[in-house]
């Protein structure tokens, strides 16, 4: 039983296009099986436990949040809905691997194979669209929440089994990681070399800022960690990646220019693309808030009523744009701004401190640093895109990435 729901849970980490409903809340089919895993654990061993720190974490957001209820910054639902998500998710992926006796390596084996899989159908994707197979590569037949990705210079954006490819990205970061490192070292136990070129290339298919910006990430983190004489080929790497990456790509030149742009005040975040405005958008929608609340912000789940308070006609300083209000107001666009909007200080400095704690700077146990690297780089990734709090099974790299640090240190 314990392998079979290693197995559930860590598909959610890829399950977010397969909702079972959307009203009143978006329901997906992993938390079916986070239901059930929590269900036969509480019957096998009838009681629970939890991470102390974790928990007087979620208590202290919980009451802030229950007084911003009161003050009606946030509502009792949209509030219950965070905070009762975050803790049942929580405390599954804590329980799972406890269950599996915190064999990390075993669980983050799973997910690679899971991810590689994924990023075959990826590929196959982008194959079947260049030979016109639109079974091969739209698949709102099958996945509920599926959004077909734009062509982008005659190419299909990636997104496989997911609803956009910056989900896509985001999930198969640590398998990113571990794929860059898989072709810098001849003995990586965890990828070969023709299955880290897959995953690569999938990820590198999907034409998202957000994916490219995670490949920057992992090149500079495995810079850091390299020998001296090798460290000038990786630096040349690194300035030829971004090279090529902003004059070869139209749509991440156009993201680039935009957001300094708008930074710069040469802009106004309404005359800008999509996705700059969406993150622009949410940053003055969390900014206001932050400003009004500092230290505990407007309550868990605030960040959509926030969005309707401050971004209104002539009230926004130029970041009013109509015909696409409320563009990514759900999730404020970025865990960084969510955080900011709904945790105030207090949860910013949280989170930032879970991240630049625990990550592993020297270990003997190479598998051990490479898992806690690659989610190292996820959690960054997170902060600037994507800001839900339970959303793709984010839990259990919070605590792969706590357990494999907690286990290095035993060893050192």
């Amino acid at each position: 039983m314990i392998t079979l729901f290693n197995y559930l849970l860590i598909f959610n980490i890829f399950a977010g296009g397969f909702v079972l409903f959307t009203v009143p809340f978006e329901f997906y089919i992993g938390y079916v099986f986070i239901i059930l895993f929590v269900m036969a654990y509480l019957l096998r061993y009838r009681n629970m436990t939890i991470n102390p720190y974790f928990l007087v974490f979620l208590i202290s957001l919980t009451i802030s949040s229950i007084f911003n209820v009161y003050c009606q910054n946030t509502t009792l639902f949209l509030m219950l809905k965070q905070a009762v998500g975050v803790a049942i998710t929580g405390t599954a992926y804590y329980l799972l691997i406890k269950v599996n006796k915190y064999d990390v390596d075993r669980l983050f084996r799973i997910y690679l194979q899971m991810a590689l899989i994924v990023a075959a159908i990826g590929v196959f994707q982008e194959i079947s669209f260049l030979i016109g197979f639109k079974s091969g590569y739209d698949y709102s037949y099958i996945i509920p929440k599926w959004r077909a990705a734009p062509a982008l210079m005659g190419m299909l954006k990636v997104n496989s089994i997911f609803e956009e490819a910056s989900h896509f990205a985001n999930a198969l970061t640590p398998a990113l990681f571990v794929s860059l490192m898989a072709l810098l070292r001849n003995n990586c136990s965890y990828l070969n070399k023709k299955s880290a070129v897959m995953i690569i290339l999938s990820i590198f298919l999907t034409f998202s800022a957000i994916a490219y910006l995670e490949f920057l990430f992992c090149l500079i983190l495995i810079s850091i960690n390299i020998k001296k004489s090798a460290l000038l080929l990786m630096a040349s790497i690194i300035i030829i990646f971004i090279y090529m990456t902003y004059n070869y790509s139209s749509e991440i030149r156009l993201r680039v220019d935009d957001s300094i742009a708008v930074v710069t005040g040469s802009k106004k975040a309404a005359d800008v693309n999509l996705s700059t405005y969406a993150l622009a958008s949410n940053a003055f929608v969390a900014y206001k808030s932050f400003l009004d609340n500092p230290f505990f912000g407007h309550g868990l789940g605030s960040h959509p009523i926030s969005y309707n308070r401050y971004l209104i006609p002539g009230n926004s300083e130029g970041f009013w744009q109509g015909s696409v209000y409320g563009l990514n107001r759900e999730d404020a666009c970025s865990l960084f701004l969510r955080l900011a909007s709904e945790t105030g200080l207090f949860g910013i400095m949280a989170v930032l401190y879970f991240i630049f704690k625990f990550p592993i700077k020297n270990s003997d146990n190479k598998n051990l640093k490479m898992l806690n690297n690659g989610i190292f780089v996820m959690f960054l990734a997170h902060l600037f895109r994507q800001g839900h709090y339970f959303y793709d099974g984010l839990f259990f790299f919070v605590w792969l990435y706590y357990f494999t640090y907690k286990l290095n240190t035993k060893t050192e």
